[in-house]
């Protein structure tokens, strides 16, 4: 192949000496210079010293050559060069030159050529950069085309130009263009080589007018020294990454999988002895979009381990390598692992060095790499427990198939939830002066939902400098009492009016200090700022995630409930009070008599979801009618149901109690009751708020025997003295709504709470006292629960605000052996309530009362006044609401007139707007009716941009946070809402909105 070089450089020369002798030295120049390129690359490869010797003999030839015409092209003004003047030039050169003047021996050209010294006058860099786009243009054309052996030194070419050009290039923003575009040019590039290596291999060397052979040419072997030499100048991280644990924002399952599989294990080996070793989980493949923290991740892991060994390889540094040296390379990069044990290899971008190949065209070299790659990361995952393989891709699908199943753990590396980008902003304040309250932060995650890190990173850079450009638009600034000058309105006191740049003037430059980041100032930044990662490209990792990726593996799978719902519908089959000795003869009990109408233990096996083992008998299944019939006639069944779901409700218990007054909310009593156990069956928790904190309270009460179970983002350690036990059940609401993944929302498969209703039930019951707590500063104040010192049992049943019956009745079997004190369900059905026997809250909570324990359950809010739910002499039944408080949202007239609405926004608008209705602001061919209600598309951007627009309600079901999105991409500020029906509530929109009712409408119109 690489006689290839040689050739294309011969052709080059002859080209170039024709456009020389006739005087055409714009021509002639490229030539030379493409032929020098070409002669280089070949020099690289070339191992017979002969030949090398007779190659440069000639380079500095044409060399020469080349920057004479070049200093009478670029160096000698405007104007067109002359034969004559070349010539001049060259004669004059060499008389001042004299003979022996330039490099005469082989090693001195080497070293100026690999050096890059033809290249590097700062005169002769601003060709480089158009000279190398023109090669990539041949390039892909030659590449399209499928002709690889002329592509490949093309993007060689481009690649050694752009190089070039980056070394003298000043401009920023240009160098990361050219680096990004470098990268893939160079990927491509790798690839194609592979594919000559396999076709043409190194190719016989011929002769020519430049060069002359006197024998072979054969590639000579690399020395394990030299490679040895290789990777430890750019694979092995000298210096400790500096990235602690703390630092990783969110990631919880991926961390807790690397801690139980690498760091555990090493840090207390005597913890996995006998039977509890540690995991064989070698391998783990991390994946999602850029930006999300996943080479963060690898360096947060490689500091945590004391006396490790961090490989970093990029797949670019593999690609630029012929293929026989890349197998070498990661045979002794893996060797070097195991001796520097414990140790971590970080493969980034792994998919540009083990992709697919479309219809079978892979090279053989290309295979011999993957096989070499797959034995050594097999060797690893068996025979060394010490040596840790993280590859990162934000291509997925991309990836070999093979490869992809090597891996022992496929981990998704989704872009940061709420929690997780709170955690970075204080992580990028920290140090930096600013005058963020909490209320700020919080604020700042809500409006950042879809970010990852490097957009919060960008996002955050962008507000470091408003400071700055507040100074320096300053025309007021004061002396404080350090005699600092900073930036001031005209009004306040000692204000002198005067710019930075007049300071400066006089001597105070050193003395000028910007004003500290505020909330404004990213909010001024947010306001033009996009996330960088499309809901396209988080649909490809969803996808990905839900074919092979390990967290969605879950209890019922699409498989299974394709299944299922060949069995028929989901019934609770309940048997009353148990004689058996435990859980397990309950169990096979359940599994008879459920065989007598399947036909089988198998098949009872694979109706069964629930077993309700331990505090009443009982089960549930999927069964047909004519099953369910046969089970509700048999002696031992009380009753067969079909599950239904339940749904969420908000209840105003201490009103009901009541308790109506702050005074009297205080005074109730705490430390008496902290071995108060609450077991509260809702949506889970969200263990990291400070309503849960544990401080003061005392070890948990010795009579629990729940346990804290974990799952996706939710640890042992979530748990506390507060939060004592946790558990979710997802089975039920499976079997007959799908599993979870397929309600494309987002959810964690955990007693977590993706709702914030569990939340908010847990909080108002047991909440920890936490002062100057506010709603995106709404509504400051001081929490605490009706009880704070008690103690918290998580059971999460419901989803997406829907909780299965057989789910509910699951959890309430746990929550009764676990050993609860009080029980609090805020989820019911539908009106009107069913009999006592096909209600799954009332046969738990019955239950549950026989063991001495209160069930307290909300009357529900919905159907017709006066109905409830959850009623029974042994219930304990609330009243229940949807929202105890409202928030105001005013609207500032120009005609002075003020209107009161409800909203979730906390940002104030300081400019006033224009205001247009959205009946007046129709797109063309959209109704002036249809373009009031503001749906996607209907509004004209010209007429709505910059102004406040005002909408109407088409129905109660309308998704009033979409209007306010689709504004937003049309280029309004703002929305006014008319929703008459529930004024009262508060939504949360994307720009500044609010809802008024009819009676604010009148205003508006008067």
């Amino acid at each position: 192949m690489y006689s290839n070089f040689k050739e294309q450089a011969m052709e080059y020369v002859k080209q170039a000496i024709q456009e020389d002798s006739a005087g055409n030295y714009a021509k002639a120049f490229p030539l030379y210079m493409n032929a020098l390129e070409y002669f280089k690359a070949h020099l690289k490869y070339e191992k017979d010293p002969k030949i090398k010797e007779a190659i440069t003999q000639k380079f500095p030839e044409y060399l020469r050559r080349a920057e004479e015409i070049h200093a009478v092209l670029y160096d000698s003004g405007p104007g067109p060069a002359s034969k004559g003047d070349v010539v001049e030039v060259k004669v004059k050169e060499e008389q001042e030159a004299g003979p022996g003047s330039g490099p005469t021996s082989a090693e001195q050209i080497r070293a100026e050529s690999s050096s890059g010294a033809i290249c590097e006058s700062p005169n002769t860099y601003r060709i480089f950069k158009e000279q190398a786009i023109e090669y990539v243009k041949q390039a892909v054309q030659e590449d399209n085309a499928g002709n690889y052996a002329k592509a490949f030194p093309l993007y060689m070419n481009a690649l050694e130009y752009f190089k070039t050009h980056l070394k003298y290039e000043k401009n920023p923003k240009i160098k990361e263009a050219i680096t990004q575009k470098f990268s893939e040019y160079l990927r491509r590039a790798g690839e194609i080589r592979s594919v000559l290596d396999d076709y043409f291999g190194p190719g016989p060397a011929t002769k020519g007018d430049v060069v002359e052979e006197e024998q072979e040419a054969g590639p000579g072997p690399t020395s394990a020294e030299q490679i040895r030499a290789e990777l430890e100048s750019w694979a092995i991280v000298k210096e400790k990454p500096k990235v602690k644990w703390s630092d990783v924002a969110g990631l919880d399952t991926a961390k807790q999988a690397l801690q139980e599989a690498f760091i555990l294990p090493l840090k207390f080996p005597h913890f996995f002895i006998g039977k509890r070793q540690p995991r064989s989980w070698r391998s783990f493949l991390l994946y999602g979009p850029p930006g999300c923290g996943m080479s963060y991740l690898a360096k947060a892991v490689a500091n945590e381990v004391d006396s490790s060994t961090f490989f970093s390889v990029s797949s670019l540094d593999l690609v630029s390598k012929p293929m026989d040296e890349r197998e070498k390379l990661v045979s002794n990069l893996f060797q070097m692992a195991r001796e520097s044990a414990p140790s971590i290899i970080f493969i980034d971008k792994i998919d540009s060095l083990c992709g697919q190949h479309e219809g079978g065209n892979e090279s053989e070299a290309s295979r011999h790499f993957k096989t070499e790659l797959l034995a050594q990361m097999q060797g690893v995952g068996h025979n060394d427990q010490k040596v840790l393989i993280l590859a990162a891709t934000n291509t997925p699908y991309a990836l070999d198939e093979a490869i992809r199943q090597c891996f022992d753990k496929r981990i998704y590396i989704p872009l940061p939830y709420d929690q997780a980008r709170k955690h970075m902003f204080r992580v990028h304040l920290d140090g930096t002066p600013h005058n963020l309250e909490e209320s700020d932060i919080e604020s700042l995650a809500f409006w950042t939902e879809g970010f990852s890190g490097s957009d919060i990173s960008v996002c955050f850079k962008g507000a470091m400098l408003e400071p700055v450009r507040k100074t320096r638009d300053a025309t007021f600034f004061v002396k404080n009492s350090s005699d600092i000058w900073v930036p001031c309105g005209p009004e306040q006191p000692g204000a002198v009016q005067i710019t930075m740049l007049e300071l400066a003037a006089q001597g105070h430059a050193s003395k000028i200090l910007p004003p500290p980041i505020s909330n404004e100032d990213f909010m001024t930044v947010l306001a033009r700022q996009r996330p960088a990662v499309s809901k396209s490209d988080l649909d490809v990792h969803e996808r990905f995630t839900k074919e092979f990726g390990e967290e969605v593996l879950g209890p019922v799978n699409c498989i299974l409930y394709i299944k299922l719902l060949h069995m028929g519908k989901h019934y609770i089959v309940y048997m009353g009070e148990h004689s058996h000795p435990n859980s397990e003869s309950v169990v096979r009990a359940n599994h008879e008599i459920l065989a007598s109408v399947t036909g089988s233990f198998d098949g009872a096996q694979q109706s069964a979801i629930h077993h309700y083992s331990k505090s009443f008998r009982g089960f549930s299944a999927m069964l047909t009618p004519e099953q369910a019939q046969q089970l509700a006639d048999k002696d031992l069944v009380v009753s067969v149901f079909q599950s239904k779901m339940n749904k969420l409700h908000t209840a105003h218990s201490w009103e009901f109690l009541g308790i109506d007054s702050a005074q009297q909310y205080n005074q109730m009593p705490m430390e008496s009751t902290s071995n108060i156990i609450v077991g509260v069956i809702d949506t889970g928790i969200w263990p990291e708020s400070k309503s849960f904190n544990d401080k003061g309270l005392s070890p948990e009460p010795k009579k629990f025997k729940g346990e804290c179970v974990t799952g996706e983002h939710f640890r042992l350690a979530n748990c506390n003295r507060k939060i004592i036990g946790a558990r979710f059940y997802s089975k039920g609401f499976e079997a007959e709504s799908g599993p979870l993944e397929s309600f494309n929302l987002p959810f964690f498969r955990s007693a977590r709470d993706g709702d914030g209703h569990g939340t908010h039930t847990a909080s108002t019951i047991a909440g920890s006292i936490v002062a100057n707590v506010s709603l995106f500063g709404m509504a400051r104040g001081t929490a605490r629960g009706g009880v704070p010192s008690a103690r918290l049992a998580i059971y999460k049943a419901c989803w997406f605000d829907m909780c299965s019956e057989a789910d509910i009745l699951s959890a309430l079997d746990d929550a009764i052996s676990d050993g609860v004190d009080i029980l609090s369900i805020s989820i019911g059905p539908d009106p009107p309530q069913p009999s006592y026997f096909e209600n799954a809250i009332l046969i738990g909570a019955f239950h549950a009362f026989q063991r001495g324990i209160l069930v307290s359950a909300s009357a529900g809010n919905s159907a017709f006044p006066g109905t409830a739910t959850n009623v029974a002499p042994w219930i304990l039944t609330v009243a229940a609401s949807s929202v105890d408080r409202e928030f105001h949202s005013i609207v500032y007239l120009g005609n002075s007139k003020v209107l009161k609405g409800s909203s979730l926004n906390p940002i104030k608008m300081e400019t006033y707007y224009g205001l247009i209705a959205g009946s007046a602001a129709a797109a063309p061919g959209v109704t002036a009716k249809n373009a009031s209600f503001c749906k996607n598309n209907t509004p004209d951007q010209t007429l709505v941009k910059g102004k406040i627009v005002v909408c109407t309600i088409e129905t109660f079901t309308d998704n009033r946070r979409e209007k306010s999105i689709f504004l937003r991409q049309a280029g309004a500020v703002g929305l006014i809402l008319i929703d008459p029906s529930i004024k009262d509530v508060g939504f949360q929109f994307v720009i500044q909105g609010t809802l008024i009712g009819q009676e604010e409408v009148e205003e508006l119109q008067a």
